[in-house]
């Protein structure tokens, strides 16, 4: 599900599920880092977007999108749907620059 905060099965790091859900499988999924806002420096505007996953403050690194393996995605998390506007301005602004 498109914003659903997934940790990743080989680690402790969490993505967030930027690609939509296209009615098919695909072998890679687009994906945003989402790390601990104090782990992070300056934010970029647009491009790092502040969250809350379970009542800390994290970042989703919309600047450093991935297509990760779908099968290294995990369990979820979490979920950023309610930040879902700001994930597809980013996404915009990285691929048509506005």
């Amino acid at each position: 599900m498109q914003g659903a905060l997934h940790r990743l099965r080989d680690g402790n790091e969490i993505v967030c599920r930027v690609q939509t859900d296209l009615g098919v499988e695909t072998a890679y999924v687009l994906c945003a880092p989402v790390v601990r806002r104090s782990d992070w420096g300056a934010l970029v505007p647009k491009l790092h977007i502040p969250i809350q996953l379970q009542g800390e403050a994290h970042v989703l690194l919309m600047s450093q999108l991935v297509a990760i393996p779908a099968k290294q995605i995990g369990p979820a998390v979490g979920d950023a749907s309610a930040w879902r506007d700001e994930i597809v301005a980013a996404v915009d602004l990285l691929v048509s620059g506005f």
